[in-house]
């Protein structure tokens, strides 16, 4: 769980950082989220999945869009939602990420400036994702301190769409915790794209009740110091856990990642594919654990993380760890870092193609097993253009 100490705060400065908890309200945008626009004012495009319903904070200002959201699902600010519901609320605020877990989830909890309550009623299945989105404010850099609690009622279902988008030499510390009931089953998306000069810190777990599912779906693709961490408490019979992630990290851009994964009763599974790479002077690094108690006979579990090194001055690491202390438990890991094959470059080359646009094919395809499972085709073409362009910045690589 201290899957950010390597990034102390200490060494970090937060000198002219602006934090603010005033909220303004801009109605009537169901399918469209504000991105920032060169000028520094904010621009409307269309989202590229249809909206359920979304809310939309820059910094501590919100854009909420309601209508559309199907009878008894809410969606609100975090700080509504406790005024008019504080039990309902706060049985899953805070309890399932404990406040003390490291220094920026302590920093996430005590600052919080916005937020976003999720409540879908059991048997509840939304065709659309609801949409979530955090960015900086124009201008100043901002001190962004989201906080998402999600309740999935029995046997609902639910996408949903989170993105962190500019926010230069912004500061980030966010927190997502979910609670499945018996059936659920939640995808989480997010898609980080922040600006070079970013440090982003998110911390996403949920708990799911038995036969509940929880799928982390990530895409990290920018920020200078990048801390993600997700995992599942695995608290009933037959629930499961599925992580699929990646990140690109360039210039001097300093990432890690962390997936833990808590197997607490009989039957339960869960599966990890991650996807690294990082190019220029970046440096990387996957860790994170699989933890079996007593009581977790017949869970199956497996880890795939496989890392790309895109430079000679780039640097990747891996450390997971399985920690089984009981009989009738199936736990595997494989890891692989490595740079891009020669043989592989000369077989593409073969048919024509030259050797900078045979590299990128090659890195592409790299991350397409984590891609491929992101829940729907609009999202996956979402972040392989994402991924494309942020290939696109870094021409050295491919020249």
């Amino acid at each position: 769980m201290r899957a950010f100490a390597r990034f102390p705060a200490a060494k970090m400065s937060f000198a002219g950082l602006r934090w603010s908890s005033g909220r303004v309200r801009v109605p009537d945008v169901p399918r469209t989220a504000p991105r920032l626009a060169s000028a520094g004012a904010l621009d409307v495009p269309a989202l590229a999945v249809d909206n359920a319903g979304g809310l939309a904070h820059s910094g501590s200002i919100y854009l909420e869009a309601p209508a559309g959201t199907p009878p008894g699902v809410i969606l609100a600010p975090l700080a509504d939602a406790r005024r008019h519901d504080p039990e309902r609320v706060d049985a899953v605020h805070l309890r399932v990420i404990a406040p003390e877990t490291d220094r920026y989830t302590a920093l996430a909890t005590a600052f919080q400036n916005c937020g976003v309550y999720v409540d879908v009623p059991a048997g509840v299945s939304l065709e659309a994702p609801l949409q979530l989105l955090w960015l900086g404010a124009p201008g100043e850099p901002a001190a962004v301190f989201p906080h998402t609690v999600l309740r999935i009622g029995a046997h609902a279902r639910v996408t949903v769409v989170e993105r962190l988008l500019g926010g230069a030499d912004a500061f980030v510390a966010g927190l997502v915790e979910a609670e499945l009931e018996p059936g659920a089953r939640l995808d989480y998306v997010a898609v980080q794209e922040a600006d070079d000069g970013a440090r982003v810190f998110v911390r996403r777990r949920a708990r799911c009740a038995a036969g509940a599912e929880v799928a982390w779906h990530l895409a990290d693709l920018g920020g200078a110091i990048v801390g993600a961490a997700c995992g599942a408490i695995l608290a009933g019979p037959g629930a499961g856990a599925e992580t699929n992630a990646f990140f690109f990290a360039r210039g001097f851009t300093r990432a890690a990642y962390a997936v833990d994964v808590d197997h607490d009763a009989a039957r339960v599974a869960s599966r990890t594919t991650v996807r690294c790479a990082v190019t220029d002077r970046a440096r990387g690094r996957f860790g994170g654990s699989l933890r079996f108690s007593p009581a977790a006979a017949g869970s199956v579990a497996a880890v795939r993380d496989d890392g790309l090194i895109l430079s000679r001055d780039a640097r990747l690491t891996a450390a997971p760890v399985l920690a089984v202390p009981t009989r009738g438990v199936a736990a595997s890991q494989s890891s692989s870092i490595g740079s891009l094959d020669e043989d592989e470059l000369f077989y593409v080359q073969s048919r024509g193609i030259s050797r900078a646009l045979a590299e990128r094919m090659i890195a592409l395809a790299f991350f397409e097993p984590a891609i491929a499972r992101f829940p729907s085709d609009a999202l996956r073409d979402e972040v392989r253009t994402a991924l494309d362009e942020r290939l696109d910045a870094v021409p050295d690589t491919f020249d």
